[in-house]
Formats: C-alpha cells, structure tokens, sequence
C-alpha cells in the first residue's frame, strides 16, 4: 500500500458522517497564550473579541522570549528586506515607497522594492516609525510563536512589530478590523484606546469598509496608560485607539487574531449544501404579496418567516465546513513542521517516534480514502490505513510502530517511513513527555 502525497484541495462535499479528528502539537519552546494572559480560562471564556485587557505589573514577561529589537533591525537592514515587509510612517502618513527603496537586479530580473537601509534609518532618525509587516512569516521564531496561538485558538494570527524612536506617533486615531496583542519588547509607548462606537463594534474591510471615527465621536477614553518593557496588551477590533512614544524609543509586536468571521463560515457551509443537492426546493408561492401575515395562506406566512440555519438543514460542524476552516486558517501560518533534508533512514520505522511539532494535524476521510492535513499539504492514503492513523494521532507521548492496529507489518512500516519522510513523524527519545 502506497501513500501518496497531494497539495490542499477543495474540501469534497458531504462528508458530514465521517471521521474527523484533530492533533495539535505546539512548538514547546515558543510563547504561547499563557505568555500573553494573566487567566487563559478566563480570556477565552470572557475577553476574547469582547473586552480589553492588560497584562499585571506583578506577571510582567520576559520580553526577549518574544523578539528582540537589535535582531529586528538587523534582520531589516542587512537581509535585503523587500517591500512590502516593511514600510514607515508618520503622524499617520506612510512614507512614499520610492523614498526607501532603491532598485537592484537579481540574475535577469529587474527589482524595484529593495530596501535602502540608510534612507530607513535616516527616516527613522527623523521621526518615522518602522513597520515590520508578515514577520510569522518571515522570522522563524515569531513564525513558531504565530503557530502556537493559532493551535490554541484555531484562528489564523499574523505578526508585525513598530520600531519607534522618542516623541513619535506613527499611526493617527484608528480602529482595527481584527483583535490585536500589543507586546511592549524594549522601551515604552502611550496607548490611548476608546469603546467602539456603534457602526465600529463588529467592523468590515473591503469596498465597504467601516469608516474611522472621529475624536469628537469617541467621547471618554476607556484607557490611558504607558506600556513598559514585557507588558501586554490585548485589544478587541473595533476599538478606537492611538499609541505615541515618550521621551524613550520604542519597539513592540502586534500580534493580530484574524478571526474567521460567521458569515464566511456559513456562506461555506451553505454552498456545501447546495453542492450535495440540497436546499433546492423552491420557495413559497406569492413571496411578494404586500401582507402576508393577513393572508390565509400558509403558504404566504412561511415565505416570510426566515428560517434558521437547522431549518435549512445546514451542518455547521461537518467535516466539509471543519476542514474549510482549517485549511483557511493554516494556508496563512508559517510551514514550520519542516520534512528533513535527507530520507529518513529506514531502520528508524523501528525505533521510538513522536509527533512533531508544528501546524494543525486533521484527519479524515473523502469518500474511500484517508486524508491527513498537515497545514500547508494533505497526504492521502488508502482507507485501510485510517484505523492506524487514528492510533497514531491520537497517540500520547512517544510510540512503537508495534503499538500501533490496523495495519500489517510491511504496510505500516511504509505508512511510517512515508510520515518521517514528510516530518510529521521524528525519533524520539522514550523518556520524552508528549
């Protein structure tokens, strides 16, 4: 039996009775939701996406668990950063990107978005703050960090960081369109942050974009304090705020939750729906009728009742829609469980595994094959192999290939030898914890 290795498809379409199981397995060496919170219980049960919140001064971090800033500019000035990985502003300005940039040309192509370090550290000097943009995706720690979050709160999260010198403000009085952590790595910065208003409590991108309050709409500030190195901040979109440094420079992160919102979740669940050949039953008869409810008519009453989503027969939690969600949450993060650069050497199939860590592990099944997401490709596989592979991943701490039903010796091994190849699975020790 042969695995054979795919990248993401669409999800296929009625898969609302079969398996569906999930394996999470965070960098161990990486922040995590406890290095942001005082209470992770109490965050996710009361203040995710509805209240702001500040780390204590008692339960301050270590802000070089995080980042540090000298490795952050030096990343940004002596690595050939390209735009848009950075970019700077000022009093709410972004700096034109002509004036940062230079060209340079790499074998035969022409580039344009280089950046010219001094004309950044000049700007910088001048007042401008640095923005480092997509750095889960670029810097391999953060990339780690962005990978944990999104594992605990199976949300995609992003990553960038505001190098600031003294008495500058970069951005002017804005809202964001998802919630953010403000880590404070170096320095300090003054952060001002007002309730949403009523058209910025749940705002929306795009050609209909929420526009920005005014001061003179925001009334009373709900917060006004400074934060200093290893405090944290946490910020529900749509909450109005400006931030501007003292008299010392200032580096932080923001660490963004972009949430899949209801909407997208149910627009997918609904076209699965009509893809299986349901919801097509035509409506009622005389939908347009002025007054219906005055009418006799059952018919006319119904058409104007707007049925719930049970009554539309749709399955929010079926393995079509859980598996959408996954794949839109991880096509965003970081690739960081990483296949070797040499097969594996076949006498490792015998010895002691564990899982790696890294993006979100799923598996389920499409028809007669098992498929094992493993965040940027989904491995398929016979549907033979589907009770081992539910051993595997349910598995707790380092494993025998022999501990493991459902397959016969030699398929097994070559299942195994395959997930070592693709660095889902590593030799471990058998002391290990999981």
């Amino acid at each position: 039996m042969e695995p054979t290795a795919a990248t993401p498809t669409e999800p296929t379409a009625d898969l609302r009775d079969q398996d569906w199981l999930v394996r999470k397995e965070p960098h161990p060496d990486a922040p995590g939701l406890a290095d942001l919170v005082d209470d992770v219980a109490c965050f996710r049960t009361s203040d995710v996406y509805r209240r702001p919140s500040v780390s204590s001064p008692e339960r301050r971090r270590d802000p070089k668990r995080f980042a540090c800033p000298d490795a952050l500019w030096d990343d940004l000035l002596r690595r050939s950063a390209r735009r848009p990985t950075f970019r700077l502003v000022r009093g709410g300005t972004t700096t034109a990107p002509s004036a940062v940039t230079r060209p340079a040309r790499i074998g035969n192509r022409d580039l344009s978005d280089l950046i010219a370090p001094n004309r950044v550290v000049s700007g910088y000097r001048d007042g401008a703050t640095v923005v480092l943009q997509g750095l889960h995706l670029t810097d391999p720690g953060l990339a780690e960090f962005a990978n944990n979050l999104a594992l605990e709160l199976d949300q995609p999260v992003q990553v960038n960081a505001y190098l600031s010198p003294p008495s500058a403000q970069g951005l002017d009085i804005h809202f964001d369109y998802h919630d953010v952590f403000v880590v404070q790595l170096d320095g300090a910065k003054r952060w001002v942050a007002w309730p949403p208003t009523e058209m910025s409590r749940d705002p929306i991108g795009g050609p209909h974009a929420t526009p920005r309050p005014s001061r003179e709409e925001l009334g009373e500030p709900i917060f006004d304090l400074v934060l200093e190195p290893g405090d944290v901040l946490y910020l529900p979109r749509g909450h109005a705020h400006l931030a501007e440094t003292t008299d010392r420079a200032s580096a932080h992160l923001t660490v963004g939750l972009l949430a899949i919102t209801w909407h997208r979740v149910i627009r997918r669940a609904i076209d699965d729906e009509v893809t299986a050949g349901r919801l097509r039953s035509s409506i009622p008869v005389s939908t347009l009728e002025p007054d219906p409810s005055a009418k006799s008519d059952q018919d006319l009453a119904e058409a104007w009742t707007a049925p719930d989503l049970g009554g539309l027969g749709v399955d929010l939690r079926s393995v079509a829609v859980r598996r959408w969600v996954a794949r839109e949450i991880w096509r965003r993060q970081a690739a960081t469980r990483l296949r070797p650069r040499r097969p594996p050497d076949p006498a490792a199939t015998e010895g002691w595994l564990a899982v790696s860590p890294g993006p979100l592990i799923t598996l389920s099944r499409a028809g007669r094959r098992s498929e094992l997401f493993i965040g940027d490709r989904t491995i398929t596989m016979p549907d033979e192999a589907h009770a081992f592979l539910t051993a595997l991943v349910t598995s707790d701490g380092p494993f025998r290939r022999a501990d493991l039903a459902g397959l016969d010796h030699e398929s097994s091994r070559v299942v195994i030898h395959r997930l070592l190849d693709e660095g889902v699975l590593v030799e471990a020790d058998p002391g290990d914890s999981a």
